[in-house]
Parts: C-alpha cells; structure tokens; sequence
C-alpha cells in the first residue's frame, strides 16, 4: 500500500456550535452554545474510505476508496493507527499514513477483529496483535515504533492474540485463540501480563470470542452467534446474557459504561434492558447489519455534556441521542466500521 496524501484537511479542533435555549453569555457568547471539547468521528466504508465528521453532520474525506476493508482503527494523544491489510499510522491528522509493516500482523480472519488495536489513555500506550514473540506489541510514541511486550508471567506462552479491552479501573485484558482460549490480564502498565485461570462455569468451547466490557463487567462475544455474549466479573467464571438471535454478532460495545448494544447480522441492534437483550431498531430497518458502535459526547462551555451513539450499517450510519432507544440516518450508504 502506497503512502497517500489527505484529500480534505481534516480540523479535529474546529468548535462547533449547537443552537440551545439560553441567556448565559460571556463577552457576547452564549455559552450554552459553544462546545468545549468537541468530538471527532471516523467512518470507514466497505470500500476503504476513511471519512470523519466533528458534528455529525458535515463529513470529510481523509482517506480514498482503495478496495481494502478496515479491520480495526485506533487514536491517540497524536495521530491514527489503522489497520488494514498492514498497519498504519499517521501522525498528520490523516494527511499521510506510513506502513509499520514490522509488527506483523495476524492474517486477515473471515470477520475483521475491531478489537486487535487499544488505545490506553491513562499509560499513554497503544498495544496491538502480531504474530510475532507472545503476541503483544505496543506503542509509546503514538505509534511511530513498536515492541513487544516483554512483562510477561514466568512460564506463559502467549500467542495468537485475537482481542484486547480496558475494564473502567484500568484492568487490561488480551484474549488467544489457540491455548484452549488462553486469557491473559495486566493490571498496569509496568506489570506482567498474567494468565487467568478458568472456572466453572466456562465459556463454550465451540464459539470464537473476541473481547470487550461494560464498566468493569468483562464480556466475551462468539462472533459466529451461536454462543451469544457471555460476561464474567473476573474473566475466571462465565455466565450468557439471554435474548440474542442465532445470528453473527459483528460488534458489542458498551457506549458511556450506560448501556449495552450489540450489532447482529440482519437483525439490527439489540439493547440489554433488565438483563435480558431486546431488539431496539425503532427509526432505522430492522433486517439491517450492524458492523460498528461507537458513542460520543460534546461538552459545553457551561459544562453541560450532550452523549451521541453512532452505528455503522449496511444501509447507513445512524444515530441516537438516547442511548440506543431511537435512531436516525445521518449519512446514507454501506459502513464497515465507527470509531
């Protein structure tokens, strides 16, 4: 893959207004109108176009339709790693993305792995798969170099990493494919990672798992469907969230630790209500695929915080404003991924 260049500047630190009801205002400006810390959304397409909006509504292109899907995107303090057939990065705000083609990534898997790239805020470090070593390579300059991780517990075999998440405490988390589903936990950033022994009741062998949590509820989700998405509170003793279809399950995510949706093949968006999953399709088709979830939130000058979610699907790229209850289209077309 050639280096390219941005089609349109991409501003991730343009403010934006929002008109609201208000007379509080400050050498002239409202500032229940003027946000703070505005979002940046990314968008990729089924055809590797990478776009990205701060408002959700007015969309710029910064990466061209190349025929290679999106398998996983990540940024940080600096720049954008993404994954496609390599990894890349920019540190440009898209303008130009390089190859680190050296951390050697797992092979292209039937369904991408959202989950092969975290992006640890509170360490300043990004950590991703690779084939290479235990499996676990990690970043801290934003990803301009990489290295494996070398804390590992004495004995631990690591390898084929699938997935990783970061529990709301800090808690890492790093799933294998192989090593009967070996998972692994790291609790800070200097310490080992550390096998995890497993209890009664386990996950089912069959499924195919890739991770992530709500709040500091680990969850595991078979991606082929038949197993659901199983959740445990210390990754050794598993039980199943009921209410799930019989169908792939692209994408689970738990936008502001408030609430939890996953993305399902055909039959749309299911929300977890007293327990239990409901379909939660109302404003968009209810036979839509779901491949991505993402929330975000504007915050206002008066400290007011306004929380968006966004859904990638085969027919557009909704939106809700009440934590997955009802959505709108905001941007027609076939969407591969939100981040």
């Amino acid at each position: 893959m050639k280096r390219h260049t941005l089609l349109h500047t991409l501003t991730l630190g343009t403010l934006l207004s929002i008109t609201l009801f208000s007379c509080k205002k400050e050498n002239g400006i409202d500032n229940d109108t003027v946000v703070k810390k505005p979002y940046g959304l990314y968008v990729t397409s089924e055809k590797g176009e990478l776009i990205s909006t701060n408002n959700g509504d007015d969309y710029t292109t910064v990466f061209p339709v190349d025929g290679y899907a999106t398998r996983s995107l990540a940024t940080t303090s600096k720049g954008i790693v993404w994954i496609k057939a390599n990894l890349f990065v920019s540190l440009d705000n898209g303008k130009s993305f390089n190859p680190k083609i050296t951390v050697s990534l797992p092979p292209t898997p039937t369904t991408p792995w959202q989950n092969m790239l975290l992006s640890a805020l509170d360490q300043e470090r990004i950590y991703v798969t690779s084939t290479l070593d235990k499996g676990i390579f990690y970043s801290d300059n934003n990803g301009s170099s990489w290295s494996p991780d070398p804390n590992w517990e004495t004995g631990v075999t690591g390898g084929d990493i699938s997935s990783f998440t970061q529990l709301k405490n800090g808690v890492i988390y790093a799933r294998s494919n192989s090593n009967g589903g070996a998972l692994y936990k790291k609790d800070n950033k200097t310490s080992n990672w550390n096998i995890v022994t497993q209890n009664a009741p386990l996950l089912p062998s069959s499924g195919t798992y890739y991770l992530n949590h709500f709040d500091n509820t680990l969850l595991a989700t078979d991606v082929f469907g038949a197993n659901g998405v199983y959740y445990s509170n210390d990754g050794q003793s598993w039980k199943q969230y009921p209410g799930l279809p019989a169908r792939k399950l692209y994408t689970t995510q738990a936008p502001f630790d408030q609430v939890l949706l996953v993305g399902t093949d055909s039959m749309g968006i299911y929300r977890l209500q007293s327990g239990q999953f409901v379909p939660s399709n109302n404003g968009m088709p209810t036979n839509a695929t779901v491949y991505g979830i993402v929330g975000k939130n504007n915050i206002y000058k008066n400290g007011a915080n306004k929380q968006f979610i966004y859904i990638a699907t085969d027919q557009g790229l909704y939106r809700s404003e009440d934590l997955g209850q009802n959505w709108v289209m905001v941007k027609p077309g076939s969407y591969r991924s939100v981040y």
